[in-house]
């Protein structure tokens, strides 16, 4: 399979066209029909934001073999869904920041304790 056939084969496990995938990435539709087509090849960029997107690493989108990554097939799937569905992304960023902020507060509440303490 070529890297093209790869790059297809993720879009239309998504239920997408060219256009709908040029957009998502920032990229012109004719960008994506020449690299699925095997016309074109990928730039370093458009490789970057395809593997984020679709979840995948660059090695599998060029060599079909799936690099060594610490990331488990259940996450991709799940990072897949939230990159999917804005709501469910929304609700992601606001747990990350929320989960900061309160980290900072118990990191400041332990220090002022210990401050107490001395």
């Amino acid at each position: 399979m070529t890297t093209g056939q790869r790059l297809k084969e993720l879009r239309k496990k998504r239920g997408l066209n060219q256009t709908e995938v040029g957009e998502i990435l920032g990229l012109s539709y004719s960008a994506i029909s020449a690299i699925e087509q095997d016309r074109s090849e990928m730039t370093s960029g458009a490789l970057k934001k395809i593997s984020e997107y679709f979840g995948v690493s660059a090695d599998y989108l060029l060599s079909g073999k799936e690099g060594t990554s610490d990331i488990s097939a259940e996450e991709r799937e799940i990072l897949s869904v939230i990159r999917d569905d804005k709501a469910m992304r929304s609700a992601m960023m606001e747990i990350a920041r929320v989960k900061k902020k309160a980290i900072s507060y118990l990191g400041s509440y332990k220090q002022a304790e210990h401050q107490a303490a001395v």
